[in-house]
């Protein structure tokens, strides 16, 4: 049996009246394409050709949360040539504009005064002594990317802010405003969403490294450093 006439109006008015009312209270929160200027950004992701089905996943996620509004670029980045099922697989996930490029081997690979067979002896004693990743060399070259090196890539150079990726990743809430505005407009460099403790058998000279640096360049470190986070010591652990 239909609805009276009168009954179906005033669902019609609720519904309508709810709308407004999530409208109005979330008016500061929706993103208005041409309202304020999206940052010259991008989202840059390394992944390897069967990361594909993880990625679909945190694209997903990704865009249902936040760039669906916005369309951010992605830059995807790999050590080998990737894949057309890679490709296609991925590029389906959004409207927004997708690049593909493949890292230069002096990018994935050791600098020259590094000692390789030292280097291959250290990892095989890791290895034994149960350190995670410890006889990986493809880890030790993703880490020497992502330090830096990621941005020298020709395609990483037409942006001025990043956003990493990883394959399998969850964004459980919406995110509401654009990340890189606020950056911008803060004249803010770097963040991140979480920083956890090292395993201090995975970097066991690396403290001992950076204090050395601090001592010979002391005019390289700003006033306005965080040494206070990173250490609870004023930098002796």
């Amino acid at each position: 049996m239909p609805l009276p006439r009168s009954l179906l109006v005033r669902y019609l008015l609720l519904a309508v009246g709810v709308i407004g009312l999530y409208t109005l209270l979330h008016k500061n929160y929706i993103y208005v394409p041409g309202a304020e200027p999206r940052v010259n950004a991008c989202f840059t992701v390394l992944a390897r050709n069967h990361d594909w089905r993880a990625l679909r996943d945190s694209m997903r996620q990704i865009e249902d949360r936040f760039n669906s509004r916005y369309n951010y670029p992605y830059v995807f980045l790999n050590d080998k040539p990737f894949s057309a099922e890679f490709i296609n697989m991925t590029q389906s996930m959004t409207r927004a504009q997708v690049h593909y490029g493949q890292i230069p081997s002096e990018h994935w690979s050791y600098p020259e005064w590094i000692n390789q067979t030292k280097a291959a002896s250290r990892r095989k004693e890791m290895h034994e002594e149960g350190v995670m990743y410890g006889d990986s060399e493809s880890y030790r070259h993703m880490c020497r990317f992502e330090s830096g090196l990621f941005f020298q890539h020709p395609l990483m150079q037409q942006f001025d802010y990043y956003w990493r990726l990883e394959p399998g990743i969850k964004y459980e809430c919406d995110i509401n405003y654009d990340p890189f505005v606020y950056m911008k407009k803060n004249k803010i460099r770097y963040a991140w969403t979480i920083a956890i403790y090292e395993l201090m058998n995975t970097i066991p000279t690396l403290w001992t490294s950076v204090k050395k640096f601090m001592h010979t360049h002391p005019d390289l470190i700003p006033s306005t450093n965080s040494l206070w986070w990173v250490s609870r010591d004023n930098g002796t652990t």
